[in-house]
């Protein structure tokens, strides 16, 4: 469940954050007995909600039991922060509020914890969206929380990273030039291997390497009629980070591809080459599926 501060009854009320002391919560509650003696309704209307006499008298109690009202106060004073918190989705990422808040001093588990929740439906959001652009600066904020709040983020990244190496697995058996181009656009641009790069190699290590074998003989499967696809995702591979035997496959494998990409030549004449691709693949694939056996 997302953030939801429970300050809303200040607004209302004129009361300021730093006025949420045992006294402040006292003046606050006349001044809601206060409201409805003068009201002729049975409720208030505090920011889009009604409040009842009873339900707002409990919520000011809320406030007086609450472990984290100074927390809930400087995140209430920010309101890029605030709407960020409650709806992280649909709002921008607060990077500047976010920074001012790590380097204050002031950060708590609580304030982390809030953070880790909202990190984690923000980015699970633009990478179900293949938006990774978007996700430079989230994903640098949620490396550096306290390791035991990254681990729901690092699941999940984890799992799309899997989805994307077994939809790219079926599609070397069955290529389909539409589907793939829909599915794997997102492959070609830049911001895929700079999202890749970004993560922690101790975790996502094995995943990426499985990622360009899939990658690297998908390139094969569809080397005869799709070659600037190819190509395109061979030039991205080039930039991606992963083991050495792999690196060599794709540089070599990437030559081939400009050579050819842009020399008109009949099927046959363009075929040896790309039969010496696959060879190359499959054989250094069987020498790192036996190693890895060990």
């Amino acid at each position: 469940m997302a953030y939801k501060s429970p300050l809303y009854l200040l607004d209302s009320l004129h009361l300021q954050p730093d006025e949420l002391t045992p006294d402040g919560l006292v003046r606050l509650r006349k001044k809601l007995i206060a409201e409805f003696n003068l009201s002729a309704g049975v409720t208030i209307t505090v920011g889009d909600k009604q409040y009842t006499k009873d339900e707002a008298l409990k919520a000011i109690d809320r406030l007086k039991d609450s472990d984290h009202l100074s927390e809930h106060a400087i995140i209430f004073r920010d309101k890029a922060l605030l709407g960020w918190l409650e709806n992280p989705i649909s709002e921008p990422f607060p990077a500047k509020s976010i920074s001012e808040q790590r380097w204050s001093g002031r950060p708590t588990d609580f304030f982390y914890s809030v953070l880790a929740e909202a990190l984690l439906k923000h980015c699970s959001w633009w990478l179900s969206k293949r938006k990774f652009g978007l996700l430079k600066e989230p994903l640098a904020v949620a490396f550096a929380l306290p390791v035991a709040l990254q681990d729901d983020l690092l699941t999940m990244i984890y799992e799309q990273l899997e989805n994307v190496v077994a939809t790219l697995e079926a599609a070397i058996e069955q290529p389909h030039h539409g589907h793939d181009h829909a599915a794997f656009s997102f492959i070609i641009y830049d911001d895929w291997p700079d999202f890749l790069n970004s993560l922690p190699s101790g975790t996502f290590w094995g995943v990426i390497n499985d990622f360009c074998i899939n990658a690297i003989n998908y390139t094969v499967s569809i080397q005869h009629d799709q070659r600037q696809f190819a190509y395109e995702i061979t030039h991205q591979l080039i930039r991606t980070n992963c083991d050495e035997g792999l690196k060599t496959t794709i540089q070599s494998n990437y030559v081939i591809y400009r050579t050819n990409y842009y020399k008109p030549s009949t099927a046959e004449a363009s075929s040896p080459n790309y039969w010496r691709i696959g060879w190359v693949i499959i054989i250094l694939l069987k020498l790192a599926y036996t190693c890895s056996s060990y």
